[in-house]
C-alpha cells in the first residue's frame, strides 16, 4: 500500500475561542492521514491557549502549538506556524473556518497527480455564523482561475485564503513578507509559482468561510484598511522583484483603485487610469460621475 504524504494543517488564530474549536474538529474529521495540526496563537486574551493545551494533551504527537507571550500581528504569526510545518503540503484554515470532510484527500489526490502544480485550491460556501445561512459561494465562472504566475498577479487573491493548498518544497525561504503586516498571503501565494509552477482549482465545495463581524476582511476594520495599504505595497515589491510583470502588476492597480472609488471616488478613478489609461470601465465611471455632478452643480 502506498505510503500517503505527511500534510501539516496551518491555522493561526486570535480571540477566536470558540469558533476555533469547531475549526479544530472539522480538521480531526478529515477522512485522510497523515496529518498534523500547527497552531499559532497571537497571544489570545479569551482562554484559548489553555484549550490549545488541552487538545495538545488529549491528542499526543497530533499537534504543534507556537504560543505567543505578546501580540505580533497576523505576518508574524503566520511564519510562526509556516516555519513549524512538517509536512509535504501545507493546508491553510483561519481559526474561525471550517474544513469538509473529503477536503485534504481531494487536494493531496491532485497534488499528486500534478507534480508541476504548486498551489491547489477549492470553492467555499460564505455562511452568516450567527444564523447559519448561506451567503454565497467564493468561486464562480468568473474567478476561477487556474494558469502560472501571471493569473495571480493580474487577478489577485481569488483563492480563498482557507481553500488552498500548496507544495512546501516551493515556498519562499522568508515564509510570509514582514514588510507586510496583514495581507501578506497574495505574495506568498505568488512566490510558489515564482519558479514556473502552477495554480489549480477543484471545483468542489469543501470548506466553509464564517462571516462575521471581526473577519480580517470586514471593508470598515481597521485592518481591512492596512489591508489596503498592504496591496499597494505588495505590488511595490513585485515591481522591483519581477519587472517582466509589470504591465500585469499595473493592471492589478488599476482593479484596486477603481474598487477603492467609494473612498474617494475620482482620486482613486482618476489613479485607475494612470495605470492602465484603457481601464474602460473606470474610464466609463469617471465618465458618469463627472456628468451627473455638473448636472447636479447647474
Amino acid at each position: 500500500m502506498k505510503k500517503m504524504p505527511l500534510v501539516s494543517i496551518a491555522i493561526i488564530t486570535y480571540n477566536q475561542k470558540d469558533f476555533l474549536k469547531e475549526a479544530i474538529q472539522s480538521v480531526l474529521q478529515q477522512n485522510y492521514e497523515p496529518i498534523e495540526i500547527v497552531i499559532g496563537d497571537d497571544c489570545s486574551t479569551d482562554g484559548t491557549q489553555p484549550m490549545l493545551l488541552e487538545f495538545e494533551k488529549k491528542y499526543p504527537g497530533k499537534f504543534i502549538i507556537k504560543l505567543s507571550s505578546k501580540n505580533s500581528g497576523i505576518t508574524t504569526n503566520s511564519n510562526k506556524v509556516h516555519f513549524a510545518c512538517n509536512g509535504k503540503y501545507i493546508a491553510w484554515l483561519g481559526g474561525d473556518d471550517l474544513m469538509l470532510p473529503e477536503k485534504i484527500s481531494k487536494q493531496v489526490a491532485f497534488m499528486e497527480s500534478h507534480p508541476a502544480y504548486n498551489i491547489v485550491y477549492h470553492n467555499l460556501e460564505i455562511f452568516d455564523s450567527y444564523t447559519g445561512n448561506h451567503i454565497r459561494f467564493y468561486n464562480n465562472t468568473r474567478n476561477s482561475y487556474t494558469g502560472d504566475i501571471t493569473k495571480t498577479i493580474k487577478y489577485g487573491t481569488f483563492n480563498g485564503a482557507c481553500a488552498t493548498m500548496v507544495r512546501r518544497a516551493a515556498s519562499p525561504g522568508y515564509g510570509f513578507d514582514e514588510r507586510i503586516p496583514v495581507a501578506s498571503d497574495w505574495l506568498y501565494w505568488i512566490e510558489h509559482l515564482a519558479n514556473g509552477g502552477k495554480i489549480g482549482f477543484i471545483n468542489e465545495v469543501l470548506g466553509k468561510y464564517r462571516r462575521h463581524k471581526n473577519n480580517v476582511s470586514n471593508p470598515d476594520s481597521q485592518q481591512a484598511l492596512q489591508g489596503y495599504l498592504d496591496t499597494i505595497e505588495t505590488c511595490n515589491i513585485l515591481l522591483q522583484k519581477y519587472p517582466g510583470y509589470a504591465r500585469m502588476i499595473n493592471y492589478r492597480l488599476s482593479v484596486f483603485h477603481r474598487d477603492l472609488r467609494k473612498h474617494n471616488y475620482i482620486k482613486n478613478l482618476l489613479k485607475s487610469l494612470r495605470y492602465h489609461p484603457f481601464n474602460v470601465s473606470s474610464a466609463i465611471l469617471l465618465g458618469i460621475h463627472l456628468v451627473t455632478f455638473k448636472r447636479i452643480k447647474i
